[in-house]
C-alpha cells in the first residue's frame, strides 16, 4: 500500500487528531505517544487488518529461558477507518472528553456541597444559639420581675406596719390625755361670756381641725404654748384653727391678772388681744408676773397712772366674776387646757411638746376621732 496523503488522521487508542506527513512512514500521537506505521501496499482495509490493528496481546510463552523484552508496540493505521471503527473512535473521546469535564466539574460540585451543608449546619446552630439566649434572657427578665415584685410587695408592707405603729403611738397619746368635756361647756360659755369679752381666732375657716385654748395666765408655761400655738399655724397652713379664749382661774389673785388685761385692752381698743400676745411672745416674758401687773402694761405701752387707777377701782371685777363657774368646771388654775376637737387635753405640757404629732394624727387619721 502506498502511503496515506492525509494532512490528518484520528489516533486509534485515544481518537485525537494528529498531524501527518504524507511522506513520512510513521507519526506519533502527541496526546498518547503511540506510534503509527504506514505500509507500502495500496488496497483496502480488510477484517484481518482490524483485527490486527485491536488484536490482543499475545499470551506469554511457557517457562524457558528469559525472552527478549518485547518491542515497542506499533499499530498500523491505514489510510482510511471503515464506520464502525469510526462510531468506535468516536464514542471512546465522548467518554474521555465526558470524563474531563466530570473531572472538571466535580471538585465545584463537592465545594458547593460542603458549603450547602455548613451553612446549613451554622444556620440551624446559630438559631439555635439565639434560641437558648432568648429563653434565657426570658428566664432572667422573669425573675427579675419576680424580685421587683417581692421588693415592692415587702416595702408596702413595712409602710403598712410603720404607719400602723404610728396610728397606734398617736391613739395612745391622744387616749393617755383625753379627758371628757365638761356636760354643758359650750352652753356655759355662750352664756357666760360678757360682751365684748376678748377673743381670738387665726387659721381658715374651712380648717378641718379646730384647736381651742382655754387661757387663764396663770402658769409660766404660756409663753411656750403662744409659740407652739403659732408654729402649728404656720406648719400647717389651712388645715388647723385656733381659738383663744382667756377664762379667769377660780382664785382672787389670778381673778386680778384677767381684770389687768381686760384694762390693757380697754386701752389699747380693737385688735389689742392679738397685739398681747405677739409681744408676750416677742420680749419673752409671760402674764403671770405674782401680783404686779404693771410691767404688763408697760409691755403693751399702755398709761401707767390709768391703769393702776382702774386696778385699785377693781373696774373689771365683776366681767371676771361672772367667768367664774366655767372656770371651776376646768379647774384652770390646775391644768393647762388645750381642746382639739371634741377633746380635752389636761396634761400640761407633755401634749403641748407633742403638738404636732397629736395634730397630723388629727389629719391623717380622722376616723379615730
Amino acid at each position: 500500500m502506498k502511503k496515506p496523503q492525509l494532512a490528518s488522521l484520528n489516533c486509534p487508542a485515544c481518537g485525537a487528531s494528529i498531524s501527518n506527513d504524507p511522506g513520512a512512514n510513521s507519526v506519533k500521537c502527541q496526546y498518547c505517544g503511540n506510534t503509527l506505521v504506514f505500509d507500502e501496499e495500496d488496497g483496502p482495509i480488510t477484517d484481518d487488518m482490524v483485527d490486527d490493528l485491536f488484536a490482543e496481546e499475545p499470551k506469554p510463552a511457557p517457562r524457558g529461558p528469559k525472552a527478549p523484552p518485547p518491542p515497542q508496540q506499533v499499530i498500523m493505521v491505514p489510510n482510511a477507518l471503515d464506520p464502525k471503527v469510526q462510531r468506535q473512535v468516536q464514542q471512546a473521546v465522548s467518554r474521555a472528553q465526558q470524563a474531563s469535564k466530570l473531572a472538571a466539574v466535580l471538585p465545584a460540585i463537592i465545594i458547593f456541597t460542603t458549603l450547602l451543608i455548613g451553612g446549613s449546619i451554622a444556620f440551624f446552630t446559630s438559631r439555635g444559639v439565639n434560641e437558648h439566649q432568648k429563653r434565657v434572657q426570658d428566664e432572667v427578665k422573669q425573675r427579675q420581675e419576680e424580685a421587683e415584685r417581692e421588693r415592692k410587695k415587702g416595702e408596702e408592707e413595712r409602710k403598712r406596719a410603720q404607719l400602723q405603729r404610728e396610728r397606734d403611738q398617736w391613739t395612745s397619746l391622744v387616749e393617755e390625755n383625753r379627758t371628757s368635756l365638761p356636760v354643758g361647756l359650750d352652753a356655759l360659755l355662750a352664756e357666760s361670756l360678757p360682751e365684748g369679752w376678748p377673743t381670738l381666732t387665726r387659721g381658715a375657716s374651712s380648717a378641718p381641725v379646730t384647736i381651742t385654748w382655754y387661757a387663764a395666765y396663770v402658769s409660766p408655761h404660756e409663753q411656750r404654748v403662744f409659740a407652739t400655738l403659732k408654729g402649728a399655724l404656720r406648719k400647717f397652713d389651712q388645715k388647723i384653727r385656733v381659738n383663744v379664749i382667756p377664762l379667769p382661774a377660780q382664785r382672787g389673785r389670778s381673778t386680778q391678772l384677767m381684770e389687768a388685761m381686760l384694762e390693757i385692752l380697754d386701752q389699747k381698743g380693737e385688735g389689742a388681744f392679738e397685739e398681747l400676745h405677739e409681744r408676750l411672745t416677742q420680749e419673752g416674758r409671760t402674764a403671770h408676773l405674782r401680783g404686779n401687773y404693771t410691767p404688763l402694761c408697760e409691755v403693751m405701752d399702755c398709761d401707767v397712772k390709768k391703769f393702776q387707777k382702774a386696778m385699785k377701782a377693781r373696774t373689771h371685777a365683776a366681767k371676771a366674776a361672772s367667768l367664774a363657774a366655767v372656770s371651776r368646771k376646768l379647774n384652770l388654775d390646775q391644768h393647762l387646757i388645750v381642746r382639739v376637737q371634741d377633746s380635752l387635753f389636761h396634761d400640761q405640757m407633755s401634749v403641748i411638746s407633742r403638738f404636732d404629732e397629736v395634730l397630723d394624727g388629727y389629719l391623717r387619721y380622722p376616723e379615730v376621732k
